[in-house]
């Protein structure tokens, strides 16, 4: 799972007015935002293939995750500005339904397949490298469940993670993990979308950046089981 940072962004500021999304200035760099949707707007103007509004996906947010929303913080740091990173996350299904999990064991962790999309990949062809890797298979994606947005104070990150489902294709071989994944103890489980939730609730993450991924698979996967699309 590569971590790949694709810009930069100006700090967050609740609180002040935010401006139009229909008049917001290119030269954004010069403007503080007070709103995650005005952020996804700065996006749509400054990445030419934005994961955020793909005709074929449409977006939804889901969930903002801030250090202050999970009690790591008691309040937000203004006038910050934020590394940027994109990713992509799946609900990945075999035919009896179960779905793939991966168990970070030395992290005490579970989290959806996926990870960040390189420059100049779109969001589809990044999930699909991911899973191939990670799961060792092949996927056809069936539809976007949304976007989930993180404000990672400790690690000055904005990342934004679009979370598809998606159905194995052919046969499951042999993942091809990095050494950072193979050290995190990861390996892939196959589980009803129920016990994947109850596992990830009961989950007790060792690093800063576990509550985050706890919290945005949560949402994805409730999302999920609410989907009336799902068959």
């Amino acid at each position: 799972m590569k971590k790949t940072i694709l810009g930069r962004l100006p700090g967050i500021e609740p609180g002040r007015p935010a401006p139009q999304t229909g008049v917001l200035p290119l030269n954004y760099s010069r403007h503080v935002v007070s709103s995650c949707r005005i952020v996804i707007a700065v996006l749509e103007q400054i990445v030419e293939e934005s994961m955020l509004r793909d005709t074929l996906f449409p977006m939804n947010i889901l969930r903002e995750i801030s250090d202050k929303t999970l009690g790591l913080s008691d309040f937000e740091i203004l006038g910050k500005h934020y590394e940027l990173r994109k990713s992509a996350r799946a609900i990945l299904r075999k035919p009896d339904g179960t779905i793939a999990i991966q168990y970070l064991q030395n992290h005490f962790l579970h989290k959806l397949p996926g990870g960040g999309v390189d420059p100049g990949e779109s969001i589809q062809d990044a999930l699909a490298r991911e899973i191939k890797e990670e799961v060792g298979c092949d996927c056809s994606l069936s539809h976007s469940l949304g976007v989930v947005i993180e404000y990672r104070e400790k690690q000055s990150l904005l990342h934004i993670s679009e979370c598809f489902v998606a159905d194995v294709v052919g046969d499951i071989g042999e993942s091809s993990l990095e050494q950072a994944e193979i050290d995190e103890g990861m390996i892939t489980l196959w589980i009803s979308p129920e016990s994947a939730i109850r596992k990830m609730k009961a989950d007790t993450p060792n690093t800063y950046q576990g509550p985050f991924i706890t919290a945005r698979e949560l949402a994805f996967l409730e999302a999920y089981s609410a989907d009336s699309t799902v068959v």
